[in-house]
Order: C-alpha cells, then sequence, then structure tokens
C-alpha cells in the first residue's frame, strides 16, 4: 500500500492546530514557553484556543484528510480535557504551602 501525500493546505491546516494545541497547553500551564522559560496560566486564553479550534472543526468539517480531522478531533478534546483539570483546581496555579512545623511538630503560627 503507498503512502498517502497530504496535500499542501493540509498540511499546513495540520501545522496550525499543533500550533494551537501547543499554544493551548502553554496557556493551561501545562508546558513552559519556550521565549520565557517560564509556565503560565491563562485559563481565558487557553477557553479561546479551544474556540478556534473547535471552530475550525466545524468548519473544515469533510473537506479535509480524514487524518487532518482526526489531529483536529484529538487536539480538541485533549484541551478540553486539561482545561477541565485546571478548572478543578481553582485560581491558584500551585497548592497554598502549609505554615512549617517546629521539632515538636506544632505549627509555628501558634
Amino acid at each position: 500500500m503507498a503512502d498517502k501525500q497530504i496535500d499542501k493546505h493540509d498540511a499546513i491546516l495540520m501545522g496550525l492546530v499543533m500550533n494551537l494545541q501547543s499554544s493551548g497547553m502553554m496557556q493551561l500551564g501545562k508546558m513552559v514557553n519556550p521565549h520565557t522559560g517560564e509556565m503560565h496560566r491563562d485559563l481565558d486564553g487557553a477557553r479561546y484556543t479551544v474556540d478556534i479550534l473547535e471552530m475550525l472543526k466545524v468548519k473544515v468539517g469533510s473537506n479535509c484528510d480524514p487524518e487532518v480531522q482526526k489531529l483536529l478531533e484529538q487536539a480538541v478534546m485533549n484541551l478540553q480535557m486539561n482545561y477541565m483539570d485546571e478548572l478543578k483546581k481553582g485560581d491558584s496555579p500551585e497548592e497554598p504551602e502549609e505554615p512549617e512545623a517546629d521539632e515538636k511538630g506544632e505549627s509555628a503560627e501558634q
């Protein structure tokens, strides 16, 4: 069976989807931003990125290679699941630290 060639527009669309998925993961605080070297959460931005991917999925419909459709569906599902995971964590990107206990096991704030 010969390898199927993806046309130029489908290849560009795949690149766009992968770029948006990476951006979404950075916005969710799941990936380090390669430009800053830091992790930052922007749930509003992540929600917007998911919305863009969902719009592409609807507008493209069946007008592209099935491989591209599958990539779009997986990207939307992956970001939606990770978005819900981050919503459950709340507004704080990190768990609040508990006060340290002294040698007797008592809290330092007592």
